[in-house]
């Protein structure tokens, strides 16, 4: 029985269809209240401690397997597509060819599918903890502490009631005139046992020290807790490879622009549009 789909490019455009598809079905579910919490308790454990969380959940569960398994058939169609028709392009040095930089591409797209395995599998370091000011929390070698909150909108507006609702609603859905996460800031000290840094860190907008990221993901003032300021949500992620990602991403970046750099040129010399 022939093989050759597995190297198609068909495949790959149906499996980055279905991915698409299937990610935004992710993020349907993540909106319901039956499936939030699962998900989220999920990204807070390592892939060894899932199965808890699985048992009671089978939907989410078929997701995740379905996820996987679109995922590895990917990956495994750009590792043979590479191996069989790129690589004889790199070997015979067929520098004008308008496929050689999609070989580069092939090979960081299959560098960060492996990243983010190895760190689902055997890293996933990271803390995600609520602080006021004063308060601290370790994680990892880390001993971090909430030195500052700077919060320049209005706090009234992120103040839950009983049920744990506030006029802004969730921060995803907040009007910049509600919350402006430019303004915003929260102010860490941290320690490794041998040094002592400081910096601040707003929304999506990480304080880095080494492999070490901290981002704040929420801004709330919890019901009856007035007196104790506006309180924080942090995320702390904590993975040697996490740099690697940055490089791998950027140079894929940069592959993807060169590539389309050589296809532009090309059609101008054929006597395509020039604009």
């Amino acid at each position: 029985m022939t093989m050759n789909w597995l190297f198609s490019m068909r495949l790959a455009f149906v499996l980055l269809v279905l991915l698409s598809v299937w990610f935004a079905l992710g993020v349907s579910m993540s909106e319901q209240d039956a499936y939030r919490q699962v998900l989220r308790s999920l990204n807070d454990l390592p892939m060894s401690q899932w199965m808890q969380s699985l048992v009671n959940a089978p939907i989410v569960a078929s997701w995740l397997a379905g996820l996987f398994g679109l995922m590895f058939l990917l990956g495994l169609n750009t590792a043979l597509c590479s191996w069989r028709d790129l690589l004889p392009t790199w070997r015979h040095k067929r520098w004008r060819s308008p496929r050689i930089m999609m070989l580069p591409i092939h090979i960081l797209t299959l560098l960060v599918f492996i990243f983010h395995g190895v760190d689902l599998v055997f890293i996933h370091g990271h803390d995600s903890v609520v602080l006021h000011q004063g308060e601290r929390f370790n994680s990892g070698r880390y001993q971090i502490e909430l030195v500052k909150v700077d919060y320049r909108n209005d706090a009234s507006q992120i103040t839950e009631d009983e049920k744990g609702f506030s006029p802004a609603g969730r921060i995803t859905r907040r009007s910049v005139e509600v919350f402006d996460p430019r303004i915003n800031n929260a102010y860490f000290k941290v320690s490794n046992g041998e040094q002592t840094v400081s910096g601040h860190a707003g929304f999506l907008r990480p304080f880095n020290w080494g492999d070490l990221y901290i981002t704040v993901t929420d801004f709330r003032v919890p019901y009856q807790q007035q007196a104790k300021g506006v309180q924080v949500k942090v995320l702390a992620v904590h993975n040697p490879l996490i740099n690697y990602f940055f490089i791998c991403y950027c140079l894929l970046l940069l592959s993807l622009l060169l590539q389309g750099l050589v296809f532009w040129r090309r059609s101008i010399k054929k006597g395509g549009r020039k604009c």
